[in-house]
């Protein structure tokens, strides 16, 4: 078995080196997508379906936690941050807006916001963009 194992595991190696393995043109899309996001002020994107319920927090394939920003810690400030969402076709988050709490915690909540992945709504099994709130509760 191990005559069998070591020539393998060196051709897989020897292959990795020889062809290293092209950017991700996903993660590069990605970034790309989180980056504008992150930008302000841009406009809403039209969507097919706006949800005003929790429901797709249900459907959310990753939903990162926001970090707690130190200057707010210190200064004791805690509550909810809801951020408006648009979810394209694929689940990525392509726009976000901060739309009630504290300023300084709207920055990162919008961060965690642009990072998170749901699973793509369909109508007729076509996919969708929709619209929802995400909501965050800072705690200290």
């Amino acid at each position: 078995m191990r005559k069998l194992i070591f020539p393998v595991f060196t051709c897989l190696i020897v292959f990795s080196v020889v062809h290293p393995q092209e950017p991700d043109p996903t993660t590069a899309a990605r970034r790309k997508l989180i980056q504008n996001c992150l930008t302000p002020d841009q406009p809403k994107p039209a969507v097919e379906k706006e949800r005003k319920s929790p429901e797709l927090c249900g459907k959310a394939i990753s939903l990162p936690k926001p970090n707690y920003p130190e200057e707010a810690r210190a200064k004791g400030i805690s509550g909810i941050v809801r951020i408006e969402v648009v979810a394209n076709e694929d689940g990525d988050v392509m726009w976000a807006k901060a739309v009630e709490g504290d300023p300084l915690l709207q920055q990162e909540a919008l961060k965690a916001a642009c990072l998170s992945k749901y699973s793509p709504e369909r109508i007729s099994k076509r996919p969708i963009k929709v619209s929802h709130v995400i909501s965050y509760n800072f705690l200290p």
